[in-house]
Parts: C-alpha cells; structure tokens; sequence
C-alpha cells in the first residue's frame, strides 16, 4: 500500500473547550491568545472539600445542558452523564460539517461507520455527585443512587450513546489510555480504515476532569500549579517559571474517510490523517523516560508509518503540560528526532490539560493550522527555560505550514508512558 493510500481524509470537525462551543469561534479565540483558566467558585464541586488549587479552565455546564436538550432525543441524555453530553454536542459538529448528519448520505452505510473515543477519568462529577448523596458530612447514611448509576458511570457510554443517537452501527469503543487517549482513538480508527474494516470514523476524545476528587489527587502529586495571583497565566508551559499544568476540559473530533469514499460523495478533505504510532516506555508510571527516548522513538515511528521526512514537519502541537520533567523530556525528544526545527505550540497554556480530550483537540487544532497556515501561539513564556531547546510559536502566521508536502506533528504522552503520536498533511490534490 503507497503512502498516499495509508493515508485518510480529514472531511468533519468538532471542538468544545473552555473557550466555547464549536470549531471557529474556539480557533480565533485561540489564534488571539485567550485565556479559557480561570478561578473555580466552591459551589462548582459536590463534595465540599478543601482544595490547595482552585484554578482550572471548565466548559461551560449550563450551556452544555442547554444545547444537548436541543441536539439529541431525550432518552439519551437524560440517561448520559455530562462528560458524555460534551462528546455527543462535539462528535455531532464534525459530523454536520461531513455531510453525515442529520442524515447519512446515499453510499454509506450506517455497520460502516466506526466510533472511536478517547477518555482518561470516566464520569467523575456523577460518581462524586452520587457519593455526596449517600453520605452527610456527620456520618455515613445511606440514602440512594440513581437507577442509571451504573450505565451512567461506565465510560463505554461515550460511544454507545453517540452510536444510539445516530444510528451508526459500526464498531463502537472508548479507549483509556489516560493523557492519550484522544490521540490513541484517531491512531485506532486510522488502523481500521486502512485494514477496510469501516469507511468512515468518528474519531477524537472528551474528558469533564474538574473534580474535587480529580483536583485533589493531582495536587497531591505536585503536579499542579496554583498561582491565584496570574490565573490566566497560570499555565507556563516551556516557561523557566513553570510550577505545574492546571487541569481542563474539552472535546475534539475528527470525521475520517478513506480518500476514495470521500471522493465517491464529492465530500473535499480539509487535510489528510497520514500516520500514526503508540507505544509505553516500560520505565515509570508517573515519570518519562529522562533523556526522552520513549517520546522520541514514538515521533520516529509515526514519521515512518505516515513515510514523512523529519525534516517535513513544519510545526508540532506539543503535549507541553507545563511540569518540569514533561517538558524537558519532550523538548529532547523533538530535537532528536525532528531536524527541521519546527515551531513548537503548546495549547495547555490556554486551554489547561483535557487528560483524555488532549491530543483530539490539538489534532483539530492541526488540521485547522493545515488548512489556514496558521497555529495556536505558545503563551506565557516569559523565560524560556534553557534545558528546553525548541522553536516556541510566538505568532499565529507560519509560511512553512503552506509549502508542499509540511507536516505537522500530534503529541500526547500519557501516565504510565503510554505514548501516542499523530502525522497531519494538507490533503493531496485528487481529494
């Protein structure tokens, strides 16, 4: 099989953050800088707690509840916890750009559509939510929990729903593989499109992480920052001054086709999903590798698997969270692997980490840089930190991005080293 054929077309997206619902409005906020961190109120947790860090970069809920009453039939939110609501609102985006909703176009057929979803914590909130109502703060008292608690907490219900509400009948799986997971799924779905199982996918990641539960465990890794002082700039990826990533929330999603279905219904690709690779470190389940070995042999191996040069790759959409180890690590990884010196953006700076939701937003997001010859600045850097010898992005415009054959580069690296890295091409011109 020719490069060309292992690869697939980007024809939908989808994309929900802390900035807001939907791809456009999310992309120029991000292409101008904003913020989406901000200072969490305590009535936003369930369990009332005290928290070292109240900083995060939340989606709206109210306006997710308001717009998924509007998007699907009742019985399936009504039944569906809200990180699943976040992913159904983002999937059904990509989707109506594609062409394939409301109604699936003559041609393709509902058992040849796959659903592949990534997502780290599960429906924490509504665990944490059915706790607080077994349970006083004087002692334990057993009150009830909802009937749907257990379809309800099962992470399976991400792509199960969206599979009920779509009538899609294809292979349906959630994949867990913590900070990767978004990442993972769009490298699964490639695999089955190119192995002729399925002719379209609906690929990407959600996570709703803002927890007491959640905050506080992280907190208790030393893994978050808390500057209530510079909120906004809270995160410093890269940055000589960085103290840790705040968390956040999101949902990214790609629709991908097999080039020659997506040419049978005239459908454009916006660009071409060209390689992927995972793999684990086998060395920590907190910590990389510290010379970034395992980071780097899986960039060289999504390069191998998409046949593009290192030196191709015009921009790269770094995992970047902002904590010490991560970002050295990378930092290496990229310049050992990656010899053209490509711009590096790192997204959590705005938007916080998504855990599962991670990767898939940052791969909208290089679809977007593809098509617009554009990327998301990296923010925050007041002192580059010198063990981190990359090209941060400090402007939105990027000639390199329009040259032919530029590539950009997906990077999500996980607890546990579960590595997962994404190969991004502007689409060939017979697509």
């Amino acid at each position: 099989m020719s490069t060309t054929q292992r690869a697939v077309a980007v024809t939908g997206l989808g994309l929900t953050t802390a900035l807001g619902f939907g791809v456009r409005d999310n992309w120029m906020a991000l292409l101008a800088g904003r913020s989406g961190i901000v200072a969490l109120p305590e009535e936003a947790f369930a369990t009332p707690i005290a928290l070292p860090v109240r900083i995060g970069a939340p989606v709206p809920r109210e306006a997710l509840q308001a717009r998924i009453r509007d998007a699907v039939p009742r019985q399936v939110w009504n039944t569906s916890p809200a990180v699943c609501h976040l992913w159904l609102l983002t999937a059904l985006e990509a989707l109506a750009q594609a062409g394939l909703w409301p109604d699936l176009p003559a041609g393709v057929a509902p058992g040849r559509v796959g659903i592949y979803v990534g997502n780290g914590g599960g429906a924490v909130d509504f665990i944490e939510q059915e706790f607080a109502n077994i349970y006083t703060a004087e002692q334990a008292v057993f009150r009830d929990v909802s009937r749907m608690a257990v379809p309800k907490y099962m992470t399976s219900s991400l792509s199960g729903q969206l599979s009920i509400a779509t009538g899609l009948a294809g292979p349906s799986l959630t994949v867990n593989t913590a900070c990767s997971s978004g990442a993972t799924a769009l490298g699964l779905a490639l695999d089955a499109l190119r192995a002729g199982r399925i002719d379209v996918a609906v690929a990407g990641g959600a996570e709703l992480a803002l927890s007491a539960t959640v905050l506080k465990g992280f907190s208790n890794l030393q893994a978050l920052t808390a500057q209530p002082e510079r909120v906004a700039a809270a995160s410093r990826p890269f940055d000589a001054g960085r103290r840790g990533f705040v968390l956040g929330e999101g949902a990214g999603c790609l629709v991908l086709e097999r080039e020659q279905t997506a040419r049978a219904r005239g459908r454009p690709a916006l660009a071409r999903l060209a390689g992927s690779a995972a793999n684990s470190e086998a060395h920590h389940l907190l910590s990389p590798r510290p010379d970034g070995a395992g980071m780097a042999t899986c960039i060289s191996a999504a390069l191998a698997d998409a046949g593009v040069a290192p030196a191709a790759v015009a921009h790269v959409y770094a995992h970047g969270t902002g904590t010490a180890d991560n970002d050295r690590c990378e930092a290496a990884a990229i310049g050992r692997v990656l010899t053209g010196q490509p711009t590096v953006s790192a997204t959590k700076g705005l938007l916080g980490h998504a855990i599962g939701g991670a990767g898939a937003i940052d791969a909208v997001l290089a679809v977007l840089s593809l098509t617009d010859g554009q990327m998301v600045p990296c923010v925050n850097v007041e002192q580059p930190d010198a063990a981190c010898p990359v090209r941060l992005a400090r402007e939105p415009a990027q000639s390199a991005l329009r040259q032919p054959g530029a590539a950009v580069t997906v990077h999500a690296f996980a607890f546990g080293g579960q590595n997962a890295v994404l190969v991004f091409q502007a689409p060939s011109p017979t697509v």
